[in-house]
């Protein structure tokens, strides 16, 4: 079941609703943007999070070179306090666009709310997004 949740950067610069499912899990990957970062992140459908304030104050990146097609991929992050709280994807199988939601900006996400949530395992290191590594003591 969805919950609205209200998220920032580290600065408040940019903030965000997102209506996520944490029962669905938090994921944690092995690909060099989540692994190098720390990023956890929360599935959202693309109409699911709104920018609320600070969008003239986002910052993109994609990574060059990539596997990924241009446009499918595109991470974004405060260029005050450096904080990544948004990725934009474009799956077919997840219906087209959609969010990661970096779990550690969620403001209003209690303890025991992510604690609760399941964690899910992407080997994304091998683009194999829903597969688990076969080593995940280390994320």
């Amino acid at each position: 079941m969805n919950k609205t949740f209200h998220g920032s950067c580290h600065c408040g610069a940019v903030r965000f609703e997102a209506d996520i499912d944490l029962a669905e899990g938090i994921r944690k990957c092995n690909c060099s943007f989540c692994w190098k970062l720390g990023y956890r992140k929360s599935f959202a459908a693309y109409e699911a999070v709104r920018v609320t304030d600070g969008r003239d104050r986002m910052r993109e990146y994609k990574a060059m070179p990539s596997n990924w097609p241009e446009g499918d991929i595109n991470h974004y992050m405060c260029p005050n306090c450096g904080a990544n709280f948004l990725s934009r994807g474009y799956l077919d199988f997840m219906g087209g666009n959609f969010w990661a939601v970096n779990v550690a900006c969620l403001d209003d996400a209690t303890e025991e709310e992510l604690a609760a949530a399941p964690i899910v395992y992407e080997d994304g290191k091998r683009d194999r997004q829903m597969e688990a590594p076969e080593v995940t003591s280390y994320l």
